[in-house]
């Protein structure tokens, strides 16, 4: 899954360091899965029906076109069994379903929600004059050989910038 992560997201070649599991949940998986979550709504639209609405049997099939780009476009309302249908005048009787239409872009929008803290952090990071990633990668190869000097030295030469 991370391979294809990394070939979707373009970093084949450049591992970062800085970010450990609960990073990578935020800003990859639970991004691509809004993304795909989203495609997977807003395909209904295109590849059958967004919504079934209830229309007499003797609608053709221009009637019943109309009806469901009418139903899609305007919002609804659930009604249970066991009431009785209101009439026109009685709005408040009705609970209206206005959501439909937005759980696409709604789901695009959280992903960009959980994508853009990596973004910032990188943008300041690069900025800020400290490279962690470096650090992060150098700790890292001096926790795997503590008796490499010039490590301990290229990490504290970084810290001291």
């Amino acid at each position: 899954m991370e391979k294809i992560l990394q070939i979707v997201g373009g970093s084949q070649g450049s591992v970062r360091k800085d970010d450990d599991f609960s990073d990578k949940l935020n800003h990859r998986y639970t991004v691509s899965l809004m993304v795909m979550f989203a495609v997977i709504v807003s395909s209904k639209q295109y590849v059958g029906n967004p919504i079934d609405c209830w229309l007499p049997t003797y609608f053709g099939y221009t009637w019943h076109k109309y009806v469901h780009s009418y139903c899609w476009i305007k919002n609804t309302y659930y009604l249970p069994f066991e009431e009785h249908i209101p009439h026109e005048h009685e709005e408040n009787k009705r609970d209206m379903i206005t959501y439909y239409q937005w759980i696409p872009i709604i789901l695009l929008v959280q992903g960009l929600l959980f994508y853009l803290p990596i973004v910032v952090w990188r943008t300041f990071n690069g900025r800020s004059g400290i490279d962690v990633n470096n650090i992060v990668g150098l700790c890292q190869k001096f926790y795997d050989k503590p008796d490499e000097d010039f490590l301990m030295e290229n990490i504290s030469k970084q810290i001291d910038r």
